[in-house]
């Protein structure tokens, strides 16, 4: 630990030293795209009626913020920039990024894809407050918690601490937790669905993406780093710059200084994120060219349906039963459950970015940062009244959001939101 604190204030050393205290900004956290840390300062209080008793909640989550998820892109950025070194071309910034680099990579030294301390943070502040939130269902004799997980380490990390720390409020609570690939049909779908697949990697949205990317990626980052006598073509350059972005993008979750303007100016690094964002847009959500997304995240909408139904029952006992798994998991779900796109602040949600073909806009309607930041979540929260009815409410990444796609319904009989869920497993499983 005390390695890693050095290595952490030596690169903060390398932006001050460098280039003067003060003399550059921080980029806005908002354009880290889908490594944006969770934002607890967002969460609203839980909507729970007096005249109704929470019984048990259905959570599915994204993993929490993470390191890097391998060498590839600091690799990659190394293998530019030492090719413009051979050709003498390497500029100061060049030399002061492959510093950069070389310090990213030992910070994570063998821990690429885990977790890192802000996100083993977050998943037991996420895990503690739904103990509190919903202490009817956690403290009742019978209640379990039961959840499954990606095979993935750092979401299995994320599902034990997050439900290690309801277990730790409520001590003798049974808690039950696997992993494994026998759960990739409710975890990673996106690859095990061979359609859903082939259409992530091939599908027609790749001309319109490669398009869009090849006149937004711009390539100013890139040349302040290899100047203009590198020898490497444009489409090498905003690769350098897009792998640029890549690796800083991620350094405020792996609890690194947070990247500032010295590598980009934020329309530089805004330009990256919008490229980001068209590109999972059209891997994971229902757009005008296809529905496979959604089609591919009705198993687990089934699962949770089966989990309502089993309420209903009275087989399912109250607690948690949990799904962990990838931003892959959540988005297509998200899409197949027809949640719009979540508001900023207290601003009404977007339009609805299935209807509209201008994608050069799509970021003012679409946005996955606001979707799945690191540790996202969907928590189905089932209330029982007084006379024994059974009604649902939902809250995604800590705010009260309709079941039923409509703002005027927060808490809904259960009976209506099978009905919808019905309804929109129908629409793309026609």
């Amino acid at each position: 630990m005390k390695r890693h604190l050095l290595i952490i204030v030596a690169l903060a050393g390398l932006y001050i030293t460098s280039y003067g205290a003060g003399r550059h900004t921080a980029l806005p956290a908002t354009l880290d795209g889908t490594m944006i840390t969770y934002d607890f300062r967002a969460v609203e209080s839980p909507l729970i009626p007096d005249s109704l008793t929470p019984v048990h909640i259905d959570y599915v989550a994204r993993h929490g913020a993470r390191f890097l998820t391998s060498e590839e892109k600091v690799e990659s950025c190394e293998k530019l920039l030492k090719k413009a070194r051979e050709r003498a071309a390497l500029t100061r910034k060049g030399d002061d990024f492959l510093r950069l680099l070389s310090a990213v990579r030992s910070h994570t030294d063998g821990r690429w894809g885990l977790l890192s301390p802000i996100g083993i943070d977050e998943e037991w502040r996420l895990g503690t407050e739904m103990a509190e939130a919903y202490a009817d269902a956690f403290r009742h004799p019978d209640a379990q918690v039961v959840s499954v997980a990606s095979y993935v380490p750092r979401v299995v990390q994320t599902m034990d601490c997050f439900t290690t720390a309801i277990a730790y409020r409520y001590p003798g609570i049974d808690t039950q937790a696997a992993s494994g690939r026998r759960y990739d049909r409710l975890t990673r779908f996106f690859v095990t669905d061979s359609l859903y697949n082939a259409w992530r990697h091939e599908g027609e949205w790749t001309g319109i993406y490669d398009r869009y990317a090849a006149t937004h990626i711009p390539t100013a980052p890139a040349l302040r780093l290899v100047g203009e006598y590198s020898g490497l073509s444009d489409k090498d350059l905003r690769k350098l710059t897009y792998d640029m972005y890549k690796v800083l993008q991620g350094m405020r979750a792996a609890s690194l200084p947070a990247p500032t303007t010295e590598w980009m100016s934020e329309d530089e690094y805004r330009a990256c994120w919008e490229v980001t964002n068209l590109e999972k847009y059209f891997q994971y959500w229902i757009s005008p060219l296809s529905d496979l997304p959604a089609r591919g995240a009705s198993d687990l909408l089934r699962h949770i349906f089966s989990n309502s139904v089993a309420l209903a029952s009275g087989t399912l006992p109250p607690g948690l039963t949990g799904v962990f798994g990838h931003a892959e998991t959540l988005i297509p779900f998200f899409s197949l459950l027809g949640i719009t796109n979540p508001p900023a602040g207290n601003t009404m949600p977007l339009a609805n970015a299935t209807e509209s073909t201008d994608y050069a806009s799509l970021s003012d309607r679409w946005s996955d940062v606001r979707l799945t930041p690191l540790g996202a979540n969907l928590a189905i929260i089932y209330f029982r009244s007084s006379t024994g009815r059974l009604y649902a409410g939902m809250r995604l990444n800590g705010r009260n959001i309709s079941p039923v796609a409509d703002p005027t319904q927060l808490i809904v009989p259960l009976a209506t939101l099978q009905a919808y869920w019905l309804s929109r497993l129908t629409a793309v499983n026609p």
